[in-house]
């Protein structure tokens, strides 16, 4: 479950205003404003089955939510069902595994590792000085250690995902 202060980033159109945190979130028949604070970012979700009326509704107050001290300066952007940027993926995982831990949408991304997959065939120096076999060999090691550390990482962070899930059981 979502905390009191998550869900005070979400928002659902409701006929012609919006209601604060719901209790169910991405119906298909809905449309949500979620406020993404690391991202300066006003998400407006529509399902697949929402109708244009809410989906023009929801960009009206986000508009009018922007001209807010809190939220100045940020963007929105409508997302629909189905059609998530990788950016709102973050915060719709988030959702969907009821990260209870977390205090507003997109805080996640702090405890996240960013890599990229290398393909050590085609690494070169920047003055196009061609590798050798030994150094190819030896960058393809560390690079394999790095991706079991990685691999470590997500463990763990999945482990305490578990562990917490069974506090929260144990508290209800």
């Amino acid at each position: 479950m979502l905390s009191d202060n998550y869900t005070s980033f979400i928002y659902v159109v409701n006929g012609e205003s919006i209601q604060e945190s719901p209790k169910k979130i991405f119906l298909t028949d809905e449309v949500y404003l979620i406020i993404d604070k690391n991202l300066k970012m006003i998400w407006i979700w529509a399902g697949d089955k929402s109708r244009l009326f809410h989906r023009y509704i929801a960009s009206s107050w986000a508009g009018k939510l922007k001209s807010k001290k809190k939220f100045y300066n940020f963007d929105y952007e409508l997302v629909k069902q189905g059609r998530e940027p990788e950016d709102f993926l973050i915060i719709y995982d988030e959702i969907n595994d009821g990260r209870f831990d977390l205090k507003y949408p997109g805080e996640s991304r702090k405890f996240m590792v960013k890599g990229k997959k290398i393909n050590p065939k085609n690494i070169t120096m920047q003055k196009e000085k061609k590798l050798n076999g030994s150094q190819k060999s030896r960058i393809s090691k560390i690079i394999a250690e790095i991706n079991e550390m990685q691999a470590h990482i997500k463990y763990s962070m999945d482990h305490i995902k578990k562990r917490l899930d069974e506090i929260e059981k144990i508290v209800e």
